[in-house]
Parts: structure tokens; C-alpha cells; sequence
């Protein structure tokens, strides 16, 4: 904190702040409070100077130009930069003030992203709006899916639910799928949850389970390790017939036209059940496990949720997992 003195007049001041020094001249502000005879409240005022050489002898010396402003001065010169330093900076067309009247233009353009994404990004091509405005509103429509995610944990909510929300917000199962295929049959006998198109144009799979209602861990021990429950042990086979079934369609022509991608080794991410609530040894467990498949990686909804808010720069402490947990 910065310390206060007070001059021989009684006028309390904060220590000079030297703004910039040149080869002959240095310029300085000193903020001050000066009392006043008439009424009792004091005036806060700043005193700024371009003095000659040397430093310290500011009141001996005759300033090269000098310029003192009252509260009010004072008070308009803040409000004036907070209102226009950031759009002067960003420069023309790239700023959009929003003040708390225009809170209907800021719901309306949520809208818009969330239902035409398309039409959002149109308008910033064609120069309507501000990319920032898009950012901005994305990003906010990402918190408020999270903050229905993290509600909707502590709910018994069937599959179907999880699915359709997934599909949805299909950013939470990360930047490595670019598009959910809309085709879902992998043959005649097998449907999966997600047939996705990776980044680089090949096909992965995503099994959706429900958070809820499922036990990741067997409730004893084997030779005093954690074991995976029998669910899980049946969620992880769904995945690996999926894995095969899709391998096997790899040279088929109906398959790749209706997903307009490639097999090439596909994997499986498959979301199960909890994790808020382990202990250093099932993390550690859960570790050993995932390491285990070369062709799966298993999340909890937990993991996707302390991934998704750390995208976001959401920084609020979560017990559930380290960021050296997650398997990629």
C-alpha cells in the first residue's frame, strides 16, 4: 500500500510517480488531498508536471509546464478513460459497449448463436458484427451449458437425457471431433451413441452412460487393488465390439458415403459414471486403467466438467480430478 505523507501546509499526499523521464525532462504526478476552510469535505486532486532535472526537488523548482485537477476534474478524467481507453485500443468496428439497458440485445444474440450458429458467423464475415461480440456470446453460452451440466449431475436423469445434451454441446467432448456424424448405425447390429468425424477427416466413436446409478469401482478389492465394476467391465466390451464392428466396415463404400470419412485404427471415448468422491487410490487406479486400452480412453462426467471449465478459464477449486488424470 502506498504510504501517505503529509507537507507543511497539511495537504496529504501519495509519493510522486515518475510517468516517463526523457534525456532532459521527466514527467510526474502526485495525487493529493487538500482541505478546505469552507466546507468539511477535502478535495482529492492530482498535480501532473514535466520538470527539468533533478529528481526531488519538485516544489523548489520551477516546472517546465504544470497542471493541477480538482475531484471533479479529476472524477470526469476516469470515467472518461475507463468508457474509452479499450475501444480507442481495439480501434474502430472492433468494440461494442453494452450497458445494462441493452441486456435484451445481449439475450437476442445468445439466441442466435445457440439456434443458427451459422447465421451468427455470417454476420461476423460480413462485417455486422464484431468476431469479439461472437466470442464473447459463445463463451457465454459455454458457462451457462456448464452451469446446467453441474445442475443436472445431482439429478437422476436417464441416458437419452445425456445424449441429446451431449449433442448439443458436443465442445464438452473435446477439440478433437470436428462434426457428429448424423448416421449412428455402425452395421445391422450395432448402434452406437456417436459416430464422430475426428480433425483430421477419420471416424472415432463416443458411448455415452448415464453418471448416475452406476458404480465405476467394484465394491471389493482384488488382492487389495481397485477393480472396475461389473458395469464398467460391460461398458468398456459395448465399446471394443464397437471398435471391431467398425474396423470391419473400413473397405465398405455404403459406410463411408453415408459418413463421409475413413477407418483407420478408430477409438472410443467412453464417459461413465462419477469421480467427485475418490480417493488417492482409485485416481491412481483409474491411471493404470485407462492406461491399459489403446483404443479407449474412459472419462467421468467429473473429468469432463473440470476439462470443460479449465477451457473456459473457469479457475473455482474442483476436488474431482488433476490435470494429469485425463488420459489426453
Amino acid at each position: 500500500m502506498s504510504e501517505i505523507k503529509t507537507s507543511a501546509k497539511g495537504i496529504d499526499y501519495a509519493k510522486p510517480c515518475v510517468l516517463k523521464t526523457k534525456s532532459r525532462v521527466y514527467s510526474q504526478a502526485v495525487l493529493m488531498k487538500i482541505p478546505h476552510e469552507h466546507h468539511n469535505e477535502p478535495d482529492i486532486s492530482l498535480k501532473i508536471g514535466r520538470y527539468l532535472f533533478p529528481f526531488g526537488k519538485v516544489q523548489n523548482e520551477k516546472p517546465k509546464s504544470e497542471l493541477t485537477l480538482d475531484n471533479e476534474e479529476l472524477n470526469a478524467l476516469i470515467s472518461y478513460i475507463s468508457e474509452n481507453y479499450v475501444p480507442v485500443n481495439l480501434g474502430s468496428g472492433k468494440y461494442i459497449n453494452v450497458s445494462d439497458d441493452d441486456e435484451e440485445l445481449i439475450n437476442k444474440f445468445k439466441e442466435l448463436v445457440e439456434k443458427n450458429s451459422d447465421t451468427a458467423e455470417l454476420l461476423i464475415e460480413k462485417g455486422i458484427l464484431s468476431d469479439n461480440v461472437f466470442v464473447a456470446a459463445t463463451s457465454i453460452k459455454k458457462k451457462d451449458a456448464l452451469i446446467d451440466f453441474e445442475k443436472n449431475l445431482g439429478e437422476t436423469l436417464p441416458e437419452s437425457f445425456w445424449q441429446n445434451w451431449f449433442s448439443e454441446n458436443k465442445w464438452v467432448l473435446g477439440s478433437d471431433f470436428a462434426q457428429i456424424i448424423d448416421e449412428r448405425n455402425i452395421d445391422t447390429e450395432n448402434i452406437a451413441d456417436y459416430i464422430m468425424r475426428a480433425f483430421d477427416g477419420f471416424v472415432d466413436l463416443v458411448e455415452i452412460k448415464k453418471p448416475n446409478g452406476l458404480q465405476f469401482w467394484s465394491a471389493t478389492k482384488d488382492h487389495n487393488n481397485y477393480v472396475p465394476s461389473t458395469d464398467l467391465v460391460k461398458a468398456i466390451t459395448q465399446c471394443l465390439n464397437y471398435i471391431y464392428a467398425i474396423e470391419r466396415e473400413a473397405n465398405s463404400v455404403k459406410f463411408i458415403e453415408k459418413t463421409k470419412s475413413k477407418v483407420i485404427k478408430p477409438r472410443c471415448i467412453l464417459i461413465f459414471g462419477r469421480s467427485n468422491d475418490w480417493n488417492d487410490e482409485q485416481r491412481e487406479a483409474y491411471r493404470i486403467l485407462n492406461a491399459a486400452y489403446n483404443q479407449i480412453s474412459i472419462l467421468t462426467y467429473d473429468h469432463l466438467l473440470f476439462r470443460a471449465k479449465n477451457v473456459l478459464g473457469i479457475t473455482e477449486d474442483i476436488d474431482t480430478t488433476d490435470d494429469d488424470e485425463l488420459p489426453f
